[in-house]
């Protein structure tokens, strides 16, 4: 039984470390729709704890290494929350947001780099 507790324990640690991990260096920074880096509700920008989709509010993000599909993927830590930002590694530097969550088709939307 000690030794199941213990276990537990230093699963749920790992977990909570490896979600306080601050975002990747390529994910950071300011993106946009379609290249419209000049319209604020076009944006995204990725900071190392939070995202900020258009002109709304930073919302805390989690970050992690190699999800199911093996990239870099952001996910909001909000109770509910099933959205995410996977990055396209280059040539293509693009985030690809997936706002219905895992299995229920492609992104909903993609981001490019602003300059």
């Amino acid at each position: 039984m000690m030794r199941r507790a213990i276990a537990l324990v230093a699963s749920v640690m790992w977990c909570s470390q490896a979600a306080a991990q601050p975002a990747a260096q390529e994910m950071m920074g300011t993106w946009a729709k379609d290249g419209k880096c000049s319209v604020p509700s076009q944006r995204l920008v990725v900071t190392p704890t939070t995202v900020t989709m258009g002109e709304g509010r930073p919302a805390e993000i989690a970050f992690y290494t190699h999800e199911v599909s093996g990239r870099q993927t952001l996910r909001w830590k909000a109770q509910g929350e099933v959205a995410h930002i996977q990055y396209i590694e280059p040539p293509h530097d693009t985030l690809a947001f997936y706002g219905l969550g895992w299995g229920m088709g492609g992104p909903t939307a993609i981001y490019r780099r602003c300059p």
